[in-house]
């Protein structure tokens, strides 16, 4: 059906798949966890300083935040620019060391080649990780190229304010905007459902983290997977 200011009906049909980093694509065997607690402990003098701090789907500021009134040294303290720069440092080691059980998740990369090979959808990022963080953990993997924009840590603490600030640099990708209903959320905690939801985006579930399938479905995603790599079922899900 065509939308009359957008002939051939671009802006009706098109699709932004949105996929968070850690546990959803890939595992970097902790890579990122140990960064930022080298990178906690060089400017805070704490070791292990995201000790008893569940990270799982929260911001990378966030988890500085958290960590820093966990250990009553002040918010403000150490600003973020200084941290992100400290633990890209040392990500860019962590990354590299050969004994880190580092992988891909399941039915990643055919997933995310089968999506780009689609013309109606644009794959992008909705992650907490900061955005050169983000950029490294993926070239590390050679997936990087995949993703045409994105929505990270460094650009918001709240999660739930990353769909928004997705779907603006889509609009300035594509010219225009997409119903919030054609945004989805790939992701393996109840956050990224929550982040999808609070913006009338669509959540895909994926039991591929610490959360298990019967959980997850819990906070009601509006589709839910073991893993991804039924690759033909979940293409489906963009095609409807």
């Amino acid at each position: 059906m065509q939308d009359p200011a957008h002939p051939g009906g671009i802006r009706s049909t098109m699709k932004l798949v949105l996929f968070d980093i850690d546990a959803t694509l890939l595992s970097t065997g902790a890579a990122g966890a140990d960064a930022m607690r080298y990178a906690f402990a060089d400017l805070c003098g704490i070791a292990d300083g995201f000790a008893g701090i569940e990270m799982a789907g929260k911001t990378d500021s966030a988890l500085l935040r958290e960590a820093l009134v966990q250990h009553q040294v002040g918010e403000t303290a150490v600003s973020v620019e200084v941290f992100c720069e400290r633990y890209i440092a040392h990500l860019r080691l962590t990354l590299q060391e050969p004994q880190r059980p580092r992988r891909l998740m399941p039915g990643i990369p055919a997933l995310l080649e089968a999506l780009a090979g689609q013309p109606g959808i644009v794959l992008g990022l909705l992650t907490g990780n900061f955005a050169m963080g983000a950029q490294l953990k993926l070239e590390s993997f050679g997936i990087w190229h995949y993703f045409r924009l994105g929505a990270y840590g460094s650009d918001h603490v709240d999660r739930n304010a990353l769909v928004p600030i997705a779907q603006q640099r889509l609009q300035a990708l594509l010219g225009h905007t997409i119903p919030a209903q054609q945004t989805f959320v790939i992701g393996d905690t109840p956050r990224d459902i929550a982040c999808a939801h609070a913006h009338s985006a669509r959540a895909v579930a994926v039991a591929t983290g610490n959360y298990p399938l019967a959980e997850l479905c819990r906070y009601q995603p509006e589709h839910a997977f073991e893993d991804l790599r039924d690759v033909p079922a979940i293409v489906r899900i963009f095609q409807d």
